[in-house]
């Protein structure tokens, strides 16, 4: 007699998308979910070497196995690609030294939801941790490429103002505003880029700042972390 699959209670986007990444032939992958959780699309870019129908078995199959994710088939789309992602580089033995103390202390990148609210609307939450401490932003816009990667930037902005916020509270200092100056997706060097610019704004002083980040996983994750890397030696600055 087979035993019953155990259902996971709780699972993140990120947790369904490091999945889906580990199957054969999977090159990217996002999930997009309604509130609630219940899986509204998965768009997968994926090589020739597994047949587009075998990949939306395998997507079935791993969801519902490891995270009790029952979708429909219906709800997977599929892009192909000919072109093989590069090789890992071998692992050379290394020695771990211990960070020093500001590198410990830098903004990190923890979760990312999307949520559709309605037809052609998405909500971003970014989580990510300062100092052991977690905070997250929220922006909504339409599920287009541009209007999404500002969504994204925004959301990570507004978690990034919530940490400052939280650190500085009670001492000195004028009250700090993150604005999204621009994000652009740029193609260079046989790679693609996400460059965000970011303006900071402290009383009378507006700084500008900029981030870049290869797209490797998925350009939403390549905003989250070039809005990080805008942002990270300003915000360490401030406290």
């Amino acid at each position: 007699m087979t035993a019953p699959i155990e259902k996971r209670t709780s699972w993140s986007i990120e947790d369904a998308e490091q999945l889906l990444l580990s199957l054969k032939g999977v090159v990217s992958a996002r999930l997009v979910t309604r509130p609630g959780g219940e899986v509204e699309e998965i768009h997968l870019l994926t090589t020739d070497e597994v047949a587009a129908k075998q990949t939306v078995r395998n997507v079935e199959s791993a969801l519902l196995a490891q995270l009790g994710i029952e979708v429909d088939h219906r709800k997977i789309s599929v892009a192909q690609t000919k072109q093989r992602p590069a090789a890992p580089a071998p692992e050379l033995p290394v020695r771990l030294l211990p960070e020093p103390l500001a590198a410990q202390n830098r903004l990190l990148f923890q979760a990312h939801q999307v949520e559709t609210e309605r037809s052609h609307q998405v909500k971003h939450r970014v989580e990510i941790e300062w100092k052991g401490a977690r905070y997250s932003g929220t922006a909504s816009a339409a599920d287009l490429p541009r209007p999404r990667l500002e969504a994204v930037s925004k959301a990570t902005l507004t978690a990034v103002e919530q940490a400052l916020l939280t650190e500085m509270e009670g001492g000195p200092g004028h009250a700090v505003t993150l604005s999204l100056d621009g994000v652009k997706v740029v193609d260079a060097f046989d790679r693609t880029f996400v460059l965000v610019a970011v303006n900071a704004m402290s009383g009378r002083d507006v700084t500008p700042l900029a981030g870049a980040t290869v797209v490797e996983v998925s350009p939403d994750r390549a905003a989250i972390l070039a809005t990080l890397q805008a942002t990270d030696r300003w915000v360490r600055g401030r406290v």
